[in-house]
């Protein structure tokens, strides 16, 4: 069947064809009109352009103008001999009369000062108070100190341009050495450009703006920026000016346009020249185009409506006919003849192609009724079987899933086991022969310390009693010889310093026999068996043994251990494994600090409490790097470290955690990521039942 849809297409088709016709006879016309436009509005924006240099150049030419004349005024006076017998013989009375208030009455310089060259003295000055600005003071110091008439356009710091001159004055003939400075200087004002204004073409706006956007003078009484000089000053106007470029704004439709030049003081930009210009001819010529653009648009749109409407009536008349007899097919007479037939052209041969669908269409449904019935009681069989087979397959599968469930446990447990064994086999040969080691070396070194340590006692007697013999022949034998031996070999100060030796012995003697009693408390190679211990022994003995980590001789900081212990009783344990437990966690907290580079306080504490002596917390707290939140449920597995390649097996915490529960106790770990880290550990005073010892 024809579809509805279709059928009200064709009868609104002589609308689309009026509308297609129309635009397609007028988009080219628009196309050439644009093109048209873009010719002739280019040139118009070049001409302004244009008037803009142009101003540009008569301003530069204005500013250059004044520049040679400040030199010329200058030079006529630098090369006076009056002057030069007024600064060599200081007479600042003729100064001020003859020069300074001559200058600034008669001419446009706004500021003179006359500098001896002797000794720097200013004998005149007279004019604005710029004079004083430390950027203007050292612009004179660098005009005084050149030999030749020079001049530079500055900036005060204080929204003013000022043109500055300098001249060594010189005999009228020239002869002989300066006898000083002359400094003449004129800004560049609010009368400055009004004068400039009355040379130039009619102008609207002359401005005279800073590099960050400050305005240093303007021939308008408001001095704002527009809203675009704002929104592009930085992006596009400060980067063209340090270029030496000039930015042009042509907006005809608020009656200006304007030019952003540079304004240079020697090569360099130091301001920004601000030229706006009015905008009548150039809006004058784009209203006429405009008019005679608009005029021939009309025209064109007329005679393309009256040629679309001829087109789509010779177009749309069989068209809509063709479209009635469709309605009819669409209904189901597929008999009747199709209108159009004997007709020409497209639609000619588009009702004889509805003819021949209409033949074909009828001829297809009586096949396809037939078809249709026949594949229906196919699928029906098909669709019975394919149920039975699907039925079958799924009590398969499922069966099948759950084997493979039971299978997929069973490994994981045993993966899980074999995990524990591992590490726990790893960790028990490492230790137990750390253990006879540690033992082994404390009882070798355990002897000869004794014996040093035994003996210092009697060497500093000895010592002293020497000392007093020597004292003693000193007195009664003055011996020349002897004396000169004596100050050769020193004598008063090895008298002074042997003392301090044998005490630095005793010390380092002290010492040894307290790390080699922490190395025997902290292996307990003779205390296999399950016994009372003191916790704080095997805490102290692991902080001993770890001081190489916790008081580095390098330039690492020092890590502070903060010790808040409570009266804890003997509990009952393997020492050996929970002085294991110390050391892996302690070590992990000082790593932890380690790789927080940006923590000042290094510390750790330790805290323990008792519970009325039926069980005790030990807490271990760093403020360490500490722990990403998605690694703390995996602390404990075996093998996992969150250190890097090369630094940790991962066994540590592992064997902790078995340590622990085979104590019947519980260890925890709260840690967030640069905050730090909390080992809380659980453990009973008394053990229920004996324990196998797994890690000794």
């Amino acid at each position: 069947m024809i579809n509805l849809k279709r059928l009200k297409f064709l009868q609104s088709l002589q609308l689309k064809i009026l509308f297609f016709t129309f635009g397609a006879s007028l988009l080219p016309v628009l196309v050439l009109i644009s093109v048209v436009w873009q010719l002739l509005e280019k040139p118009l924006i070049e001409l302004e352009k244009t008037r803009l240099d142009d101003q540009v150049l008569a301003f530069r030419g204005y500013s250059s103008a004044t520049e040679k004349g400040l030199k010329n005024l200058i030079s006529s006076y630098a090369n006076w001999s009056d002057l030069y017998n007024a600064v060599q013989n200081p007479n600042p009375a003729w100064i001020k009369e003859e020069v300074s208030e001559q200058l600034l009455f008669t001419t446009d310089i706004d500021i003179v000062r006359v500098i001896k060259s002797q000794n720097e003295e200013i004998i005149g000055e007279a004019g604005s108070k710029i004079l004083a600005l430390p950027l203007v003071q050292q612009k004179i110091q660098d005009l005084k100190n050149r030999t030749k008439l020079s001049q530079d356009l500055i900036d005060t710091g204080k929204q003013e341009l000022v043109l500055l001159a300098g001249s060594p004055i010189y005999r009228s003939d020239g002869t002989g050495k300066p006898a000083g400075t002359l400094i003449a200087g004129q800004l560049l004002d609010r009368v400055w450009l009004t004068q400039f204004l009355n040379y130039s073409q009619p102008t609207t706006r002359v401005e005279i703006i800073a590099l960050n956007g400050q305005r240093f003078v303007s021939s308008n009484s408001d001095g704002k920026s527009d809203i675009w000089e704002k929104n592009y000053f930085s992006v596009k106007i400060l980067p063209s000016i340090y270029k030496k470029c000039s930015v042009y704004h042509i907006q005809p439709e608020l009656g200006l346009n304007t030019i952003y030049a540079p304004l240079y003081s020697g090569n360099q930009p130091i301001a920004i020249i601000k030229l706006q210009i009015v905008a009548k001819y150039f809006q004058e010529a784009k209203l006429t185009l405009t008019r005679l653009i608009v005029l021939v648009l009309t025209l064109v749109l007329l005679l393309s409506i009256l040629i679309a409407h001829f087109l789509a009536k010779q177009i749309s008349n069989p068209i809509i006919q063709l479209a009635k007899r469709s309605k009819t097919l669409a209904a189901g007479d597929l008999n009747s003849p199709i209108p159009g037939v004997e007709n020409g052209g497209e639609i000619g041969q588009l009702a004889n192609a509805y003819q021949e669908m209409a033949y074909s269409l009828s001829t297809l449904i009586n096949n396809l009724e037939k078809l249709v019935a026949q594949r229906t009681h196919e699928l029906e069989l098909a669709r019975q079987t394919l149920e039975e087979r699907v039925q079958e397959r799924t009590l398969e599968l499922l069966q099948k899933n759950q084997e493979l469930e039971i299978k997929t446990e069973q490994l994981h447990t045993a993966l899980y086991n074999l995990k524990m064994a591992e590490s726990q086999l790893i960790q028990t040969e490492k230790m137990s022969s750390l253990g006879n080691l540690v033992a082994g070396i404390a009882h070798e070194i355990n002897n000869p310390i004794n014996f040093i340590y035994a003996n210092i006692t009697y060497i500093e007697n000895y010592t002293q009693d020497l000392f007093n013999l020597i004292h003693q022949y000193q007195q009664r034998y003055a011996d020349p010889e002897i004396q000169i031996y004596a100050e050769k070999i020193e004598l008063d100060y090895l008298i002074k310093d042997l003392p301090k030796l044998i005490a630095s012995m005793d010390t380092g003697a002290t010492r040894i026999k307290d790390i080699i009693s922490s190395l025997r408390n902290f292996s307990r190679h003779d205390e296999a068996e399950i016994k009372k211990v003191n916790l704080h022994e095997g805490i102290d003995s692991t902080l001993v043994l770890l001081q190489h980590r916790l008081n580095p001789l390098h330039d690492s900081p020092k890590i502070q251990v903060i010790k808040e212990y409570d009266h804890l009783p003997l509990v009952e344990c393997y020492s050996r494994q929970i002085n294991q437990v110390f050391m892996h966690i302690l070590v992990n907290a000082i790593d932890a600090i380690e790789l927080h580079k940006e923590q000042v306080d290094k510390k750790i504490i330790i805290q323990t409490k008792n519970h009325q002596n039926q069980s005790v917390t030990i807490k271990i707290i760093d403020n360490g790097i500490g722990i990403d939140e998605q690694n703390i449920s995996q602390i404990f597995d075996p093998f996992f470290t969150t250190k890097s390649v090369g630094q940790g097996t991962g066994l540590g915490l592992t064997v902790c955690y078995q340590i622990i529960q085979k104590h019947q106790g519980n260890i925890q770990i709260n840690s967030q990521l640069k905050q730090g880290t909390q080992v809380i550990i659980q453990l009973p005073s008394l053990l229920q039942n004996n324990i196998v010892d797994g890690a000794s």
